[in-house]
This record gives C-alpha cells, sequence and structure tokens, in this order.
C-alpha cells in the first residue's frame, strides 16, 4: 500500500475512528441520586461531576456506578448503555474500551490464525508470518541490540559547527538512522488529485502541537515526562551521563519551544480555512530562496524529491522561522533535536529491555495499568506494515460477494436519501443544490473490499533462518519505501486502489477521490450483521455510512469538488450560511464543559465529526421515514450503543485537546437531541435533559 503523507491526509481526510466523540444540550442534576439524577460523590472518582455540563461525562472510566444514572430523557446515552459503562473493562494495553473493539478483535484473532498457520503459503503469507517471528525473537533482538545505532549517535555528537550539522542531515546515514527538521513526504496534488506530488510539511515537535509551548495542559505535562523518560533511557543506553542527558533534553525543548513560534497549533490546523491556507505551490527554485540557511534543497536532491514537477509547502511562515533560527547560535538545540528525535524512534524496536521500559512509560502516560501480550503487539507491528498481504488473505478467507453488494446497496440508499435531503434544505440556492446532487451521485462506493490490489512485492523480509532481525527488516521497509514513494513521483494515482488499509477499525470518506470506504475491519455485532432488523442496521452501520457521504458536505469537504479536487462550488451567499450555521454548532461545544480540571472544549477542532454525526443520522431518517411501522426506538437504542465508550480520564483529556471527533456520549446526545422523531419517540419536554428547542438545535444540514 502506498504510504502517502500522514500530516497533509488528517487535514483533508475526514474519518470515523473507533476514537470518535460528540457533546450534549440539556441539564446536569448534581442534588440528589433520584428521578435520573446524578451526585458528583457517588461515583467513587475523584472527580466534581458537577461542573460537568450539559450532562455528566459518562465516559470516564468510572464514573458510572449503580447509583449513577438517569432518565432517558435526561441523558440517554446513559440511560441506554448504564449496564455496559459500568461494567466495561479496559482491555490488556487499551486505555478505552468500546464494543467497537470487538470489530478489532475479530480482525484481529482471524489475522493472528495467518501468521501461524503453515499451510498458508505464497509471498503475502511469506512476508507477514516473516516479520511476526522476527518481532518475538527476543534472543535475536537482544544480540543485536543498540550498538548498530551507536555509530551515527557519535557522527551527531561530534559536529561542532553549522556546516558539520548540515552534511549529517543530507547524508545517506540520517536517511538511514536519523530524522530531519522538515518532514518530506509522497502525497496527492489538491488541485488536480489523480497527481502525485511532494508535500514539505513542518517540524515534528515532542509535545505534537506548538500550543503546548505555551501554554501546558496537563495532557502536555504527561507527554513531556514520558518524553523526558523515553529520551533519558536511550541516551544513557548510548552512553551519555545524567548531565549530558538533562543538557541535550533541554536544549531540545528550548529549541523547539522556538519553532512554535512560526508552527500552527492542532486547532488552527483544524480551522476550514487551514485547507486552503496549506496549500502553496513551490518549485525547487522557489525552495532555495525560501530556505538559503537549512539545506532543504540539498537534502531533497540527495533523496530524490527533488524530481517531482509538483511540490507543495504546507506552512511558508514555518520554513521562514527554521530559517531564521537554523544559525551557529542555536547548533546544540539542533543538534539535541536530531539526536533526541532520532534515537527515540528505537526504544521500540531493539532489545526487550528497552521494549519493557517503553511499555512501562506508555502505560503510565496514558493511564493503564496492563500491556497486550507480546504476541499482539507483534501482530499489529506487522499489519501496520503490510496491510495488503493481511487483506489479500483476509479477503480469501473471510468475505463474500454478497456481503459487498449488500453494503454497496445501503450504501447507494443512503447517497439516494441525501439526493432528497438537499431537496428540503430552504438556505441553499438552486445553483449550489445541483453542484451538491453532482458532487454526491459522483462519489464512489469502496465497499467491504477491492477489485484490484497495490504492488506492493517491493517490500521483502528476510526470515530468521536466513539471518534476519528486526531491526534490519524495519531498516529494509524504510528503504523499500523511499524507493516505492520516488517510483510514483510524476505519475497518476490508480483511483481503483484503494488507499487504505480494510482491516482498520475504521469508515471514512475521501474528499480527493470523492469516495466513502466501508471497510471490514469496521464489521462487528454492534456495527453489523447479517441478522440484525433492519431499525438496527440503519441506526448503527446506516448512520456511520451517513456519516461518511456526509464529510463530502462539511466544513473541510465542501471545499473538494465531484472529481475530489480543491475547488470552490459555492455561492458566496450559500457559503455565507452554511459557515453561519457551522459557527453555532462551533459555539454551541465551546461551552461543554466535560472534566472538573477546567479543561476547555473546542468546538472548532470538533465541528465537522459533529456536522456529520447530525447529517448522517438524518439521512437515516429520512429513509426510516418511508417505511410503514419502522421502530425508532429500536433504532436511536442501537444508534446509542454504537457509541458506548469508557476511558481512562488521562485517554479523554487527551482527546478533547487533539481528537477532531466529540466525546461519544456527547456524539450520542447532542445528535439524536436535533431530531423531531426522537422527540415525539420518547415524549421529551421542554425542561428534560434531552431537549432541545427547535430554534437553537445546531444540525448543520
Amino acid at each position: 500500500m502506498t504510504k502517502l503523507n500522514k500530516k497533509f491526509l488528517s487535514v483533508i481526510m475526514s474519518i470515523t475512528l473507533i476514537c470518535a466523540t460528540i457533546t450534549g444540550c440539556g441539564k446536569a442534576n448534581t442534588e440528589t441520586v433520584e428521578s435520573g439524577d446524578v451526585q458528583s460523590d457517588v461515583s467513587g472518582l475523584p472527580m466534581d461531576s458537577s461542573v460537568m455540563t450539559p450532562w455528566i461525562n459518562s465516559t470516564i472510566l468510572g464514573m458510572v456506578t449503580e447509583d449513577v444514572n438517569a432518565d432517558l430523557k435526561d441523558d440517554f446515552y446513559l440511560n441506554v448503555n448504564h449496564d455496559w459503562l459500568m461494567n466495561a473493562k479496559l482491555r490488556p494495553g487499551y486505555p478505552t474500551e468500546m464494543p467497537l473493539l470487538d470489530a478489532a478483535d475479530i480482525v484481529k484473532n482471524r489475522c493472528m490464525d495467518m501468521l501461524t498457520d503453515t499451510s498458508l503459503t505464497g509471498e503475502d503469507a511469506e512476508k507477514i508470518q516473516n516479520y511476526y517471528e522476527l518481532w518475538l525473537d527476543w534472543e535475536g533482538r537482544n544480540e543485536t541490540g543498540i550498538d548498530p545505532i551507536i555509530p551515527f549517535v557519535q557522527k551527531v555528537r561530534n559536529v561542532s559547527s553549522l556546516d558539520e550539522m548540515s552534511k549529517v542531515l543530507v547524508s545517506e546515514e540520517n536517511f538511514k538512522w536519523g530524522v530531519s527538521l522538515a518532514t518530506v513526504d509522497l502525497s496527492l496534488n489538491s488541485e488536480n488529485s489523480i497527481l502525485y506530488e511532494v508535500q514539505i510539511s513542518p517540524t515534528e515537535l515532542s509535545l505534537q502541537d506548538s500550543a503546548e509551548y505555551k501554554i501546558l495542559t496537563e495532557n502536555g505535562k504527561r507527554k513531556q515526562k514520558a518524553n523526558k523518560e523515553t529520551a533519558g533511557y536511550m541516551l544513557g543506553r548510548v552512553g551519555f551521563s545524567k548531565d549530558e542527558i538533562d543538557k541535550a533534553l533541554q536544549d531540545m525543548y528550548d529549541f523547539e519551544a522556538k519553532l512554535t513560534e512560526y508552527e500552527k497549533s492542532v486547532l488552527e490546523r483544524s480551522d476550514p480555512t487551514y485547507v486552503t491556507a496549506s496549500v502553496n505551490p513551490v518549485t525547487m527554485k522557489d525552495i532555495e530562496t525560501l530556505s538559503p540557511n537549512y539545506p532543504l534543497v540539498e537534502y531533497m536532491e540527495n533523496y530524490g524529491w527533488s524530481k517531482s514537477k509538483l511540490i507543495n509547502l504546507s506552512e511558508p511562515e514555518w520554513l521562514k522561522g527554521l530559517n531564521e533560527l537554523y544559525t551557529e547560535e542555536n547548533l546544540e538545540g539542533i543538534k539535541a533535536y536530531i539526536l533526541v528525535h532520532s534515537i527515540v524512534a528505537y526504544i521500540s524496536v531493539i532489545d526487550e529491555e528497552a521494549y519493557r521500559e517503553y511499555q512501562r512509560i506508555s502505560n503510565e502516560a496514558s493511564g493503564t495499568t496492563e500491556s497486550m501480550p507480546d504476541t499482539e503487539l507483534a501482530y499489529s507491528d506487522a499489519r501496520e506494515k503490510f496491510p495488503g498481504s493481511f487483506g489479500r488473505i483476509y479477503k480469501e478467507k473471510y468475505l463474500t460477494e454478497e456481503m459487498k453488494q449488500e453494503i454497496t446497496k445501503l450504501c447507494q440508499d443512503a447517497i439516494d436519501a441525501y439526493d432528497n435531503m438537499f431537496d428540503s434544505v430552504d438556505w441553499l440556492s438552486e445553483e449550489t443544490r445541483k453542484e451538491a446532487k453532482n458532487k454526491l451521485h459522483k462519489m464512489k462506493i469502496n465497499a467491504v473490499y477491492p477489485d484490484k490490489w497495490d504492488d506492493d512485492s517491493i517490500y521483502v523480509v528476510k526470515s530468521k533462518e536466513e539471518g534476519g532481525t528486526l531491526l534490519q527488516a524495519i531498516l529494509d521497509y524504510g528503504e523499500a519505501l523511499r524507493k516505492d514513494s520516488l517510483s510514483r513521483l510524476n505519475t497518476t494515482i490508480d483511483r481503483d486502489i484503494w488507499m487504505v488499509d480494510m482491516l482498520d477499525t475504521n469508515a471514512f470518506y475521501n474528499p480527493m477521490d470523492n469516495s466513502i470506504n466501508i471497510i471490514p475491519g469496521f464489521f462487528c455485532d454492534v456495527t453489523y450483521r447479517s441478522d440484525m432488523s433492519l431499525e438496527e442496521k440503519y441506526g448503527a452501520l446506516g448512520s456511520v455510512i451517513g456519516h461518511e457521504i456526509s464529510h463530502a458536505f462539511d466544513t473541510n469537504g465542501a471545499q473538494f469538488d465531484a472529481e475530489g479536487n480543491l475547488n470552490n462550488w459555492w455561492t458566496d451567499e450559500d457559503y455565507a450560511a452554511f459557515k453561519e450555521r457551522a459557527d453555532k454548532l462551533v459555539a454551541y461545544y465551546d461551552k461543554v464543559v466535560a472534566f472538573d480540571d477546567g479543561t476547555a472544549y473546542k468546538g472548532q477542532l470538533v465541528q465537522t465529526e459533529a456536522i456529520a454525526d447530525m447529517a448522517g443520522l438524518k439521512c437515516m431518517l429520512i429513509m426510516a421515514g418511508k417505511i410503514d411501522g419502522f421502530d425508532y426506538d429500536k433504532f436511536f437504542r442501537a444508534n446509542a450503543h454504537l457509541w458506548a465508550r469508557v476511558g481512562t480520564v488521562e485517554y479523554m483529556e487527551a482527546a478533547v485537546l487533539s481528537d477532531k471527533h466529540p466525546l461519544h456520549y456527547l456524539r450520542s446526545n447532542v445528535t439524536l437531541a436535533q431530531f423531531d422523531e426522537f422527540v415525539d419517540c420518547y415524549d421529551i419536554k421542554e425542561g428534560d435533559g434531552m431537549y432541545m428547542a427547535p430554534e437553537d438545535r445546531i444540525a448543520v444540514w
């Protein structure tokens, strides 16, 4: 599978991940535990739930007890999922639990059988089985140890001038072992999305968000602590003293802090305007002018990226800032950045001592107390690298044409329902409505499995018997990825090949080819069974399909046309009306309080997913309205249970700060409160926690 620039795709690709959520309208009851009221001291958690609005955050593990419940008219999500929320336990190595993880378990168990099935033959089976065996070969990993990394570490430590630093950064050794101050990857051209391009993105930060360097959140403090422990351990392993470790970490952090003056924050990158603002085509001549100090031109020439006719610079101000900071004065910070970021990447792939330290640090940071079994970790790593190999074997063993046809039909029915929905939208002009329908009916349905697969034969894994080691397999994988990416420069993408791991517990919309992708890694009892009632299918998988279609018309997806190109097809008046409705949603989420520590919710971050959830449910309700005797209670309960979820406080706080999906209790309650069908089904009145007056509703579509 082609590995495209993940940072770029995260900006333009709208995804329903297993880590999604949504927030609510209603009232917080905090006086007594009766009639659905919730009291802060009955959950058993050291947390004051009385400050949470409009509902308690029942996705926090341990918040829901026998005494903590609510009438369904006040908190539908809590009422429907109460017993599940109260009894849910975290799986080893997971900071969160939800029924959707059953889908991941189904895939995992089937794939792990593949890894030990000696009857399987062929290139795909050989590749994944060899890698799995090398991952679990602790004797071989311990023998390899950290020694292969040390020569590169010493080379960086010996740098005494900026010229020497530049030579290291553009060297083949750095390509193999190190990192760069600029992220350069293969991507797709936003203005002609069948073309590959080179994408230049800002420096990766250890705290991941530039905003953390200005105001450090509790989540940022946890990341900082984990980073210090990880880097400190690895630097110690290659011979750094405690004082040298402390200095390197401080130098790195200080340099990153300077860079953040020029880098966009996570929140800024979630602003819909970032989609167009991040499109800045440049030539190699432009880069030479824009980067006179930092050796970006030489880096791209040495690597092979300079051969691309299409190059995009996502944040020009960052490159300007990097060049201002790339000076002798900042040499120690630059050296520390390269050393630390390079070496921490190897903590999970060298010997067992390092890996167990990595697990300890990761578990503490995420609030988990138990690690996954090694066999599952080996499987996860193998599937991440070789999704096509797993997918092809899985398709032959477990998927049917009948399943593909059923899911395809459900997708097409949902598209037809959207056609009807657009007819009823009174704030759209006929001109924009026509373009919206054109995009809708050109939407590509990628259901269950592809008919054509990418050629990934370039990726080869030498077995243990042939002298292979895990570290060498990873290095070989990186070199193959490099060659594969370079081979695609100045070519066009084959849209019959899916750019996705079809076994991900996920479903998504890709605006760059205008496709919805409903894949088998998402299927489990809570999302899809052949014996589900129609109401359950609509409430679960159907609402997800509707959600993904809606991403074509959210504040990001709406900027792409029917062909998947960044192209404005709205009238100015219609887009202003659309933006006004989205701003109302953003303002609502800005007032949500999900924790008692003051962690702020940010509507701008979650707006695209919240828009899609509401439109997806509306789509299913349009379909339901055409069916005599439709059981709305069964439909709404299936939808609420789809989003059942609990997680550690650490995980949930991180989600609020960086995940574009609202928390799941909000994803359910806020969405349902928008619709008359829900209000009528449960006779919800003003004063009930699930009531939202029609004039206060925030559904965009």
